[in-house]
């Protein structure tokens, strides 16, 4: 229903101690003011005797078709206690009463004022202004309105001023009855109670609004108050409990749901409990949220579903969204440097970046080969395709087979209903980069060479193999010809990923791009970290050492630098010394020249990249015996990350 349709319905009930013949003061009243209201509400007079009021008000709350009562104090008081249907009371208002006054100061000098419950305290303030003797009087029953009439006309108040009920009483005890009454008293009524229905249809539109929500939701919804009693439910909760609606309303939630106790709940910071239940075969996952009424929890909503519909959602999802994962974010521009070196390395990946030819991108840790990488996917015909990338380095060799070629159902215990697609597939018409591609096993390096022959993948567990369309980058900081002639690397694998090649200086060879690096670092720090001037003040004073420094991690390196002088700038200001700056940033610096038990002899400090591989790793298990085993401080100590300390260890065993 509309609410513009929706026309309210009034009852004016007027009570007299005796009906009278034709219609009462009062009922002509309200017909005086009824047309007032046409196509606002309909609005109907009833008039009833005191001894039949109880009956009047049953009679009209079961017609369903009244939405509001208007009546008088006493009346209104009466049928509160006795009707679910709203009542609402006609006041006498102060200004009601003067226009009252004005009337009965022609017919007596003593007038008696009878009101319901509340005397008129502004009446008494202006009782001077009046040329009649005024007496208030109130009542709480019909009983006390004749106590108090009878009590007014002994002490000579032949004029009562009152509602109906009281007019007649006064009129009945030998007195006159002036009725306070008039229709600017009934239209504040009749406003008043056409709030209350546009209110109350108001909240009915949204109740039927919220309940059509509930009922087409896929979640199943129920409530519960603070006493645990389930207050509603949608059919969805319906059909996951196996219980009927109404049935379930009224009863503890513990009964409905025998696995959930609210006594029991405990909230998280984000207001929501989660619960897993099983109901018959059906296991489901419940949210139980609180409700908060005046800052205080009054009772629980909870929602729930088959785990095994969240669990086919989420398969769901991630098939749609994995996809938008695997995008390149850089581009050449974003290649910063003028070292002659970087520059025709980098004009040559913008050639080789139009060819879909494979390419090998050989560089230290921290040059930037992954960035290398899409940068060339960026600029290629493949650009609109996904850019998948893997670490061959960091998976087990089980795992990395799975990841990289995929599997069918079945193909192993714990693998997933319908399969699933390795990320060679998912790189078809797009950029497949393999980062570390030195450090993947031979088994797998095999299988690899097979792709990139066939350009085809074969899922593990599968009979047929899968078209691809990928083009491949390859990535390495490992002397691949080492690693063929000491059996480590397919040699064919070698020469199929070695068609384009391209090497990305170290940093220590580009020292003229240190100082815009440097400030490019800088400025993006800033943008997450408030900064003043101090860091750049500070770099300026070490540029002089980051030039001279030998990177062993590179750019990545720079980073860490350049976000450790941001963070120790304002604390440093202009007054630091060299020791300061040493003691920050002591990889920048000379060993001491003190030799003492932890440190390192003069010769060891040499640059470790001018030793041959097999001198590197002798010295690296040489400082890691004299830092007793402590890695941190034998990679700090080398000017090496612990990373490439663990890669020299490795090399230095004996195979």
């Amino acid at each position: 229903m509309h609410i513009e349709e929706y026309l309210p319905r009034v009852v004016a009930l007027i009570t007299h101690l005796r009906l009278p013949d034709g219609p009462s003061r009062m009922a002509q009243i309200v017909e005086q003011v009824i047309p007032d209201y046409h196509g606002r509400a309909r609005v109907e007079v009833v008039e009833t005797t005191v001894d039949l009021l109880l009956d009047t008000g049953h009679a009209l709350e079961a017609r369903n078709d009244v939405d509001v009562i208007i009546c008088s104090g006493a009346t209104s008081e009466f049928l509160r206690r006795q009707l679910s249907i709203a009542i609402l009371a006609i006041r006498m208002g102060e200004y009601d009463l003067i226009r009252a006054l004005d009337l009965a100061r022609a017919q007596a000098t003593k007038v008696g004022i009878v009101s319901f419950q509340h005397e008129h305290p502004e009446l008494q303030a202006m009782s001077s202004l009046f040329t009649v003797d005024i007496r208030q009087a109130t009542y709480s029953s019909y009983e006390g309105v004749r106590q108090q009439i009878h009590h007014l006309v002994d002490d000579g108040y032949r004029v009562v001023v009152g509602s109906s009920t009281a007019v007649e009483t006064a009129e009945a005890a030998g007195a006159r009855g002036v009725l306070a009454l008039n229709a600017d008293t009934v239209r504040r009524a009749l406003e008043d109670a056409l709030a209350i229905c546009r209110s109350r249809q108001q909240s009915l539109i949204q109740q039927q609004r919220l309940n059509t929500v509930l009922r087409n939701l896929s979640d199943g919804v129920i409530a519960v108050d603070a006493e645990g009693i389930v207050q509603s439910l949608n059919p969805r909760m319906a059909s996951l409990l196996g219980i009927a609606g109404d049935w379930a309303r009224g009863r503890p939630i513990n009964e409905i749901v025998p696995g959930l106790d609210i006594g029991n709940v405990h909230f998280s910071a984000e207001g929501e409990e989660s619960h897993i239940f099983k109901i018959a075969d059906c296991t489901l996952a419940a949210n139980v949220s609180p409700i908060i009424e005046n800052g205080k929890p009054d009772g629980l909503v909870i929602t729930c579903q088959e785990a095994n519909a969240i669990q086919r959602t989420e398969r769901r999802i991630r098939s749609q969204v994995k996809p938008r994962q695997f995008t390149a974010r850089y581009r050449f521009e974003q290649m910063l440097g003028q070292a002659s070196g970087f520059r025709v390395m980098l004009d040559l990946a913008q050639r080789y970046a139009s060819a879909d030819a494979t390419v090998l991108v050989h560089g230290e840790s921290g040059t930037g080969k992954e960035l290398l990488a899409q940068s060339i996917h960026n600029a290629s015909p493949r650009q609109s395709g996904p850019f998948v990338a893997i670490n061959c380095a960091a998976f087990p060799e089980s795992l990395l087979e799975s990841e990289l070629f995929g599997y069918e159902e079945g193909a192993f215990t714990g693998s997933r209903k319908g399969g699933k697609a390795g990320l060679i597939e998912n790189a078809h018409t797009g950029t497949l980069f393999l980062d570390e591609i030195g450090d993947m096993p031979v088994t797998l390096q095999t299988r690899l060479l097979r792709v990139l022959q066939e350009r085809e993948v074969l899922r593990l567990g599968a009979a047929e193999p899968t078209p691809i369309d990928i083009r491949v980058i390859a990535a390495t900081h490992r002397d691949l010809r080492a690693r063929v002639r000491d059996g480590e690397f397919r040699e064919d694998l070698y020469y199929r990923v070695n068609i384009l090649r391209l090497v990305i200086p170290p940093l220590r060879e580009r020292p003229e791009d240190i100082p815009m690096l440097a400030q490019f670092l800088l400025t993006k720090l800033s943008a997450r970290t408030p900064t003043s001037t101090a860091p750049h003040v500070l770099l300026e004073r070490l540029m002089p050492y980051l030039q001279q420094y030998s990177w062993p991690g590179n750019i990545r390196e720079l980073e860490n630098i350049v976000e450790r002088a941001v963070l120790s700038a304002n604390v440093l200001q202009d007054a630091s010394t060299a020791l300061e700056l040493q003691t920050l940033f002591d990889e920048l610096f000379e060993p001491p020249s003190i030799p003492s038990p932890q440190a390192v002899a003069p010769h060891l400090a040499q640059d470790l990249r001018s030793l041959s591989r097999a001198q590197e790793s002798a010295r690296v298990s040489e400082m890691v015996e004299r830092c007793e085993g402590d890695m941190d401080e034998a990679a700090k100590r080398l000017g090496i990350s612990r990373t490439t300390l663990w890669r020299r260890l490795r090399e230095a065993k004996p195979r």
